[in-house]
């Protein structure tokens, strides 16, 4: 009984997000004498604000090594496990203009083909993959609110170029992505002077306050 009660109180206190309750039912059926225990496990996670410790991925507070990128993969080709990383993954992600196809091998962020610098830290709706669909299906069709780096490469370069558009990913734990996009973006911008062409504005500007603030730092 106490897997139903606690399948039901889930299902309530995430607004029904997630799991459904039937399903998590049949997760925690059969271990009745655990569940007690589970629940402080998990309180006491929460309590000590750490439930970003509440993933599938390996936790740790060292970025990735930025040459770690998947090679480049078209935006409209099927994803299938060989890419390297689970669907549900968080992390970065860029996108490149290859009219006569990207490079081989890893993709390299700093490639002058790379049109978007971006990041996902959700697990719903694909993170990394769902973006890619926001990005291509904004591009080809006249959406209401469309995503902004969809209206930059229209403005850029032309609905009619998605075509010659991939995407590769770095995968990570989802507490280091914010982290790990401005540091990309930023390795970037010191190398072109600009942030790339689908980006906002406003990172552009994140990137100069960063930088202006670690050279005061450095200073002292």
């Amino acid at each position: 009984m106490k897997h139903k009660i606690l399948a039901e109180n889930i299902s309530m206190g995430s607004g029904g997000h997630g799991l459904k309750k039937e399903m998590l039912e049949q997760i925690f059926q059969g271990h009745e004498q655990y569940l007690e225990d589970f629940c402080y496990t998990i309180q006491k996670l929460v309590q000590l604000g750490n439930t970003e410790f509440l993933s599938v991925q390996k936790f740790t507070t060292q970025l990735p090594d930025f040459a770690g990128f998947t090679i480049w993969h078209h935006i409209d080709e099927p994803y299938n496990m060989s890419w390297g990383f689970d669907k549900k993954d968080a992390g970065c992600y860029i996108y490149g203009l290859y009219p006569e196809g990207p490079p081989q091998g890893p993709a390299d962020f700093l490639h002058e083909g790379v049109i978007y610098i971006g990041e996902s830290r959700a697990t719903t709706r694909n993170c990394m993959l769902g973006r890619r669909k926001d990005f291509a299906c904004g591009v080809k069709n006249d959406w209401v609110s469309p995503m902004g780096n969809s209206q930059a490469f229209i403005k850029y370069y032309g609905k009619e170029e998605i075509k010659h558009v991939y995407q590769a990913y770095l995968p990570m734990h989802s507490s280091l992505v914010k982290m790990a996009e401005m540091d990309l973006i930023g390795k970037y911008y010191m190398k072109y002077n600009r942030v790339p062409a689908c980006n906002p504005e406003k990172d552009l500007k994140r990137v100069i306050k960063i930088n202006e603030k670690n050279s005061n730092t450095n200073d002292i």
